[in-house]
């Protein structure tokens, strides 16, 4: 029996994937640097490990992965963490087990400065891309800004984008050469999504799908399959360009004309994978490489909770509430499955805590999410 460990415990995505590696007749431990409740209230009763924050105490972190990797075969990561990991597993001796690309080939894919020519040489009609390193190099877009997409180098949730920003703007902006900012070609057309899975660069898992409902620019909480053979041929370009492990995820422009212009890179887990509803073949992709059917066109699913606690109340506002019931009516739940409901109220418990991080902290309440295991292109000492 194989011995699977996944970290990012606190995320619904890290639920499911857990839940196929034990269908696929695996050893699943979860593992995190918070308490997931939502994973820990599953009735598949993970056994769950507490990490140091990889951002915060690296070393340790290191020091407790080295424990845990003497007792498992795979690690698969499904957040941000997944930086810091690589880090530790090529210092450690463990990347044969890590299930993600070198730290070198993550930070080109999470670079939102260095993924466009990486997309661009795999032969991907990205969008043209300009480095913002100082104030000199803003005052030289004055005259494109309409025209642009402006955001930091290292963000995620859509933080901070600025789509067709006013000169008013640059003035809340401070670029460095530490904090760098990109200037993007604005393209016009349908935003969907792609998580996908690749084994030494052969794309054998890939999910392309719409986002129905979402908080601001965040991550969705509803989404449907969507069957767009154009994006998963530029998931295949990219996955076979950069030859590694690993969950590849994409945001994505497809233009009138068919263009499909990938605008970013996520390299781990995103909601897509709930389209597959946790089914063995998902774990076998990882596993062993084999072909993973696609969800078919048209299955919907969504993370009940947030439904419930962000659609609703911004269903009400915008007198929407009747698209909100169809969603609900057309799609599953992805965070409780028959026979294990008791996600759904750790789901809350989790989002409680966050919230109350956010408020502590002065964060964001997605900026509370990721706070202790984000990386932003710092040094790793």
């Amino acid at each position: 029996m194989r011995r699977v460990l996944i970290t990012g415990a606190r995320a619904p995505v890290a639920l499911d994937l857990g839940r196929a590696f034990r269908a696929a007749g695996c050893k699943v431990d979860l593992a995190d640097s918070v308490q997931p409740y939502a994973a820990s209230l599953s009735r598949s009763r993970f056994r769950v490990h507490r990490l140091p924050p990889p951002r915060f105490a690296f070393d340790a972190c290191r020091a407790r992965l080295r424990v845990l990797m003497a007792r498992f075969d795979l690690l698969v990561p499904t957040c941000e963490e997944v930086f810091w990991l690589a880090a530790a597993a090529a210092r450690d001796g463990w990347s044969d087990r890590l299930f993600a690309p070198s730290h070198e080939v993550l930070r080109s894919l999470h670079s939102k400065v260095d993924f466009p020519g990486l997309a661009q040489a795999a032969g991907i009609d990205a969008p043209a891309t300009i480095p913002v390193a100082c104030r000199a190099d803003l005052d030289r877009l004055s005259g494109m800004l309409p025209n642009l997409v402006l955001k930091p180098e290292f963000s995620r949730f859509g933080s901070r984008v600025l789509v067709g920003p006013l000169a008013s703007d640059l003035a809340k902006i401070t670029p460095s050469l530490k904090r760098r900012w990109v200037a993007q070609e604005r393209i016009e057309g349908e935003e969907v999504c792609v998580w996908s899975v690749a084994r030494a660069g052969v794309l054998v898992a890939c999910v392309v799908y719409r986002p129905m409902l979402r908080h601001g620019r965040a991550a969705s909480y509803a989404f449907e399959a969507v069957d767009m053979p154009g994006v998963v041929g530029m998931a295949r370009q990219i996955a076979r360009a950069v030859g590694c492990n690993g969950q590849l995820s994409y945001d994505v422009i497809v233009t009138p004309s068919g263009r499909v212009a990938p605008v970013e890179c996520n390299p781990r887990a995103v909601s897509g994978l709930h389209l597959l509803d946790a089914t063995p073949a998902l774990a076998h992709a990882i596993l062993d490489g084999k072909n993973c059917p696609p969800a078919p066109a048209g299955t919907i699913r969504y993370l009940a909770p947030a439904m419930l606690l962000m659609g609703l109340p911004a269903a009400i506002a915008g007198q929407t509430v009747p698209q909100l019931l169809r969603t609900w009516r057309a799609g599953r739940d992805a965070v409780s499955h028959p026979g294990d409901r008791l996600p759904f109220a750790g789901t809350v418990m989790d989002a409680a805590r966050f919230a109350a991080v956010s408020l502590t902290r002065r964060l964001s309440p997605t900026g509370a999410t990721t706070d202790d295991i984000e990386w932003n292109g710092e040094d790793m000492v």
